[in-house]
């Protein structure tokens, strides 16, 4: 979850980047799918100019926080 945070890839191209983790569980790969195309540098630069560092450093791990609990609980179940 931090390296699609850090990667900071476009939503269309995270996928052939996890299909190429072989080393990865699947629910890392799901983690990986989930937490990119919602929290990355891109969009906490984003929300910060846009709503405030306040808002931003509130909203940020929250969101990133539900992202891989969801990935998580969905990856142990399905997976």
């Amino acid at each position: 979850a931090l390296l699609a945070v850090l990667l900071s890839i476009c939503s269309e191209a995270d996928a052939f980047v996890a299909a190429s983790m072989t080393a990865f569980s699947p629910t890392a790969k799901l983690a990986f799918l989930v937490v990119g195309p919602m929290v990355d540098l891109k969009l906490i630069a984003l929300q910060a100019g846009t709503f405030g560092k306040s808002f931003a450093l509130r909203f940020v791990p929250l969101t990133f926080a539900l992202a891989v609990l969801v990935s998580v609980v969905f990856g142990r179940l399905l997976l």
